[in-house]
């Protein structure tokens, strides 16, 4: 008892501090430790038939029991404590402790980690489709975000560096203003700051009058940097306020079709959400680029999107649609 009060009370405080320390340990320990007190107080209630198992067994159950109720954890948990002991036969106590503690922690709450994950705001996607998107059908063109800040294949740097300074955004799709605004590959935050940092443009007399409009050609317009060297700063890439700006510079020209992503994930407007979940949890990732039929942007789809509380307010404006027309109207 003197051990297990003010170590459950020390693991609580020193969790909730800014400072590197877990739970595992603190976890097993406690429930170790309020297992073995149980043990204690019930062989003081029958010390001589021997009716009850020795206070080591209770403290195994014990740190089983708190630090599954914690983690959530039963199958693996199971296999961990086995090794630990050595003695197959806790098998099946182990796994009816950490299944009742498991159970009994799903009535009051989710895992202590799930709680954190919601708590910092990480947009973390469970593996199985959310239930309201199972129930109705919604499609990427609902849940996507419209504004997207694009791009075109050579832009002016001063462009750039104000679209990197102005919105925080990972990654920005390139669009061919000739061919009416298709897709014609993405550039990341990171790629486009380590440019404007080694000023990779070009002359603003290389184009007299580029409107987006023209076909450029191959005709390289700017000095081109090798990818080694923009990948040798990782994972300390350069940040849009280690860019310094120098004047007449703004109306260089930067080429950026050496360095884009010609081939990026896309889904269309019309596709289901089930599907575009699907492809986020499948292949990891960050963003998603929605186009319609003649492959023109039409909007941007990041994790955020597809919470369920991002899929409930999307279907609920999809609804009440009319009465945002009218307030825009208004």
């Amino acid at each position: 008892f003197l051990f297990f009060v003010p170590y459950v009370f020390m693991a609580t405080i020193v969790y909730g501090i800014a400072i590197p320390s877990g739970l595992f340990v603190p976890s097993l320990l406690s429930g170790a430790a309020f297992g073995r007190l149980c043990g204690h107080l019930l062989h003081k209630l029958d010390h001589t038939s021997g009716t009850f198992a020795d206070s080591g067994t209770y403290a195994l159950m014990g740190a089983a029991a708190v630090l599954g109720g914690m983690a959530r954890m039963t199958i693996s948990l199971t296999v961990i404590l086995l090794e630990a002991t050595g003695d197959m036969q806790y098998v099946l106590p182990l796994m009816l402790t950490l299944m009742a503690a498991r159970f009994t922690g799903n009535v009051f709450n989710e895992g202590l980690y799930d709680i954190h994950i919601k708590l910092k705001n990480i947009p973390f996607l469970e593996p199985e489709v959310p239930t309201i998107a199972e129930r109705h059908e919604i499609v990427a063109g609902q849940v996507m975000s419209t504004d997207v800040k694009c791009l075109r294949p050579v832009e002016r740097a001063g462009v750039v560096y104000e679209l990197l300074r102005n919105y925080s955004h990972g990654t920005f799709p390139i669009v061919d203003t000739a061919s009416q605004g298709t897709l014609y590959g993405t550039a990341s935050r990171s790629m486009l700051c380590t440019l404007l940092q080694r000023r990779a443009f070009g002359s603003p007399d290389v184009l007299s009058e580029y409107d987006g409009c023209g076909s450029l050609g191959p005709k390289r317009l700017s000095p081109l940097v090798q990818w080694d060297t923009i990948e040798r700063a990782y994972p300390r890439y350069p940040t849009i306020d280690d860019v310094e700006m120098r004047p007449g510079e703004e109306n260089c020209w930067l080429d950026l079709r050496p360095y884009a992503n010609t081939a990026p994930y896309t889904v269309n407007e019309t596709a289901s959400i089930q599907r575009t979940y699907r492809l986020f949890r499948t292949l990891g990732l960050r963003f998603l680029c929605v186009v319609n039929h003649n492959n023109q942007v039409v909007g941007i789809i990041t994790r955020k999107d597809l919470l369920p509380e991002a899929l409930a307010d999307s279907l609920i404006k999809g609804r009440n649609a009319h009465l945002y027309a009218l307030e825009n109207f208004a």
